[in-house]
């Protein structure tokens, strides 16, 4: 099984980039980078979320949609003056169409020092198995 038959290449390819919201005009969806490895048993996506707090991430799966978004509220204090746009607040949003060869059940994440891991376990009938010969 490839990856490109796990996750759409639409979904895997592309840059960050600015993307609009409709909902609010205060915050500006930026599209985190990331990286999609395989080992025998799952699949890792290692997704770069700097200044994102555990509790700022909101991870979901729904009709084969994993959605990402994370608020980034950086807090300048008073007594500085920012140089550049790196104290505006902003949030990552992120969107993967995962295909039928995940065990969605098992999906899990955990998160450290603004990288948030993914694993997506691989289903048993969907696994390589080494044919024995007689």
């Amino acid at each position: 099984m490839t990856l490109l038959k796990v996750f759409k290449p639409s979904s895997v390819a592309g840059r960050p980039r600015p993307i609009s919201n409709d909902e609010s005009q205060d915050i500006t969806y930026v599209r985190p980078g990331y990286e999609i490895t395989e080992d025998y048993h799952a699949f890792c996506i290692e997704v770069d979320l700097p200044g994102v707090g555990r509790e700022d991430i909101v991870l979901t799966l729904c009709d084969g949609i994993l959605e990402l978004t994370g608020e980034r509220n950086l807090k300048v204090p008073k007594d500085w003056k920012p140089i550049s746009g790196d104290h505006e607040a902003f949030a990552y949003r992120l969107k993967l169409m995962v295909g039928d060869g995940v065990a969605e059940g098992g999906i899990s994440a955990e998160t450290s020092n603004g990288v948030l891991r993914l694993t997506l376990p691989k289903e048993e009938e969907k696994k390589p198995r080494k044919i024995e010969i007689s």
